[in-house]
């Protein structure tokens, strides 16, 4: 193997996709969505073919920017993309150790620009989300600095630099160049190209792949002063922009009434996704460019994954600590950006507990907690002296309840051995008491639910068993969220409120509804802001004694069974003054 030169050694390149995706919407690169005009498919389709077979040349688009701008075409020079238009002003101006600054962060390529050339790229971070560090970047600029990169608007905090700001760096740098990059400038307005004209050390990089949709056929320029522009083409190869781009070019620039309507229809869509976001109470930060930075906090792996299940793909910093929960959302067209937000809309949480909700127990827990008792005090339990112990709360599991009831009858044995014992009685591997228990709720109704609700378990069983029983009744599927014990630390089990966080944490939900039927669910919903505690009656006990005990506990409503589920939804409205939200 070949040794490479010592400044690239430890580069990582800049990955790109082998193949086109097959996303339904690709959201990750800020390409223009909308794609480019029809005046320039036609001209592509048009091209004659000596333009193909023969070098390109490049006067009449020269003529074009020139016109555009009213700047001499000498101080323009076409590039592969901004990329090269970056790589080569790098490549002019800046030699081994010199120093480069930039901010942080922002897009990647000029630093790796900065490295190949040996030099080395310091960069100034923002202290506030997402203002330029002016103050910071002008104070560190000394004779050491050759080089200051600005990138306006910048990518991807899509904030823009004031021109002030750019003019006092620019002035403070006197004969070192300034580039500013301004890859998204026509989406925000605002461009400093005119500091060409006043500032010799200006360099300006543009683009057509944004916001004129030619990513594709990767073409950039350089406006700066004449003789800048002559130095930086020698870092340039001669014709490295192709016909077909230089073509297409001049079509996009001869339509403005398109350009117009790209930007008129993301600026359209960037306001709904703003307000909408915003209204789901994502941070989404002021953006002057054709993408969004929006912080979805902890919920942000969660929503890039469900946008990924519906084939929608946005960019994740995942090796960014200042931006590890945002996405960065390129601008759909209007009626995309709706169908994204339909997909990420909050839902109610429907949260249910296992044993007396879902499941009977009477012949599986109930039969293990009568064998243990008799197993170690030799005398009988009825089902009234479990169920009326079962009222009190405190007791997270019916190993803790077994327990109690033991030591109730005057007799002390260690915790381990009950458990042991009770654990031969209803799971003895899968083969005991357990498949003795009854699905209460109608698997159709848990279907109808989960097309409308989210879905969780929330139960003091371990794992293992809790997921034998959802799987036996072949209905696992419906539940997005199972929290069991062996999720929590003892101290944390109902009526604690840990729970309920995890499965509110694992939603962009408005709010928990909590399905239970003993005194530590009730308490469990009723501390928990954002839920609704429903009290459920178990099969072995439909007494009015223990609906009030329910309703004393915090339960807002107590049922008969939790086929009785729809009555209690179609009540609860978002404006129900008792949810507190």
């Amino acid at each position: 193997m070949l040794e490479p030169k010592k400044q690239i050694k430890n580069i990582t390149p800049y990955e790109i996709a082998s193949y086109y995706p097959s996303w339904d919407m690709k959201l990750d690169a800020n390409e223009n969505y909308i794609g480019p005009s029809t005046k320039v498919l036609k001209a592509i389709k048009d091209i004659p073919p000596e333009k193909i077979s023969t070098y390109p040349c490049y006067g009449r688009l020269y003529d074009k920017l020139s016109g555009m701008y009213e700047i001499e075409k000498s101080c323009f020079v076409l590039t592969n993309g901004a990329d090269e238009a970056l790589s080569a002003a790098i490549n002019t101006y800046i030699s081994e150790n010199d120093k480069v600054l930039s901010v942080t962060p922002s897009f990647s390529m000029p630093k790796i620009y900065t490295k190949i050339a040996g030099a080395h790229y310091i960069e100034i971070p923002y202290s506030d989300k997402w203002t330029y560090p002016a103050e910071a970047v002008i104070s560190t600029i000394d004779d050491s600095v050759k080089a200051v990169i600005i990138t306006t608007p910048n990518n991807p905090t899509a904030d823009i630099v004031p021109e002030n700001v750019i003019k006092e760096i620019v002035q403070k740098c006197r004969n070192i160049p300034v580039i500013i990059d301004e890859t998204y400038a026509n989406f925000s307005g605002v461009t400093n190209i005119r500091l060409v004209e006043e500032y010799d050390n200006v360099i300006i990089v543009k683009s057509f792949s944004k916001d004129y949709a030619l990513a594709g056929l990767r073409l950039g320029y350089v406006v700066s002063n004449a003789q800048n522009i002559e130095n930086i083409k020698k870092c340039l190869s001669p014709y490295n922009v192709n016909a077909i781009a230089v073509e297409a070019a001049i079509a996009a620039l001869s339509d403005n009434e398109y350009l117009n309507f790209v930007v008129n229809e993301i600026s359209q869509a960037k306001q709904y996704l703003t307000e909408e976001l915003t209204k789901l109470g994502v941070r989404v930060y002021k953006s002057y460019t054709n993408f969004l930075l929006a912080d979805f906090g902890i919920h942000k792996d969660l929503i890039f994954n469900m946008l990924k299940e519906n084939r929608i793909i946005v960019k994740d910093f995942k090796s960014s600590n200042v931006l590890k929960n945002c996405l960065r959302i390129t601008i759909p067209t209007l009626s995309a950006a709706k169908r994204l937000i339909s997909l990420i809309i909050t839902k109610i949480t429907l949260v249910f507990d296992m044993d007396g909700v879902l499941v009977d127990v009477t012949n599986s827990y109930y039969e293990a907690i009568k064998y243990t008792y008799n197993y170690f005090t030799g005398k009988t339990i009825t089902t009234e002296q479990i169920v009326q112990a079962k009222k009190q709360g405190g007791l997270n599991n019916d190993w803790d309840l077994t327990s109690y009831l033991i030591e109730q009858s005057g007799f002390k044995f260690s915790y381990e051995k009950i458990v042991e014992v009770f654990q031969s009685q209803y799971w003895n591997d899968g083969s005991g008491s357990i498949n003795k228990e009854k699905l209460l709720i109608d698997e159709r109704l848990l279907r109808e639910l989960s097309q409308k609700y989210n879905l969780a378990v929330f139960t003091g069983r371990p794992r293992q068993e809790a997921l034998y029983t959802l799987n036996k009744f072949n209905i696992r599927q419906y539940f997005e969220k199972i929290v069991t014990m062996d999720d929590l630390p003892s101290e944390k089990q109902k009526p604690d409120i840990e729970g309920l966080k995890i499965i509110k944490n694992a939603f962009i939900t408005e709010y928990l509804i909590y399905f239970g039927d003993t005194v530590d669910d009730a308490k469990c919903a009723s501390n928990m802001p954002s839920a609704y505690g429903v009290g459920v009656l178990p099969p072995s006990d439909k007494s009015d004694d223990l609906k009030e005990i329910l309703q004393n506990a915090g339960a807002k409503r107590v049922i008969n069974n939790i086929n009785e589920i729809k009555i209690v939804l179609e009540s609860i409205t978002d404006e129900n003054s008792q949810i507190r939200a």
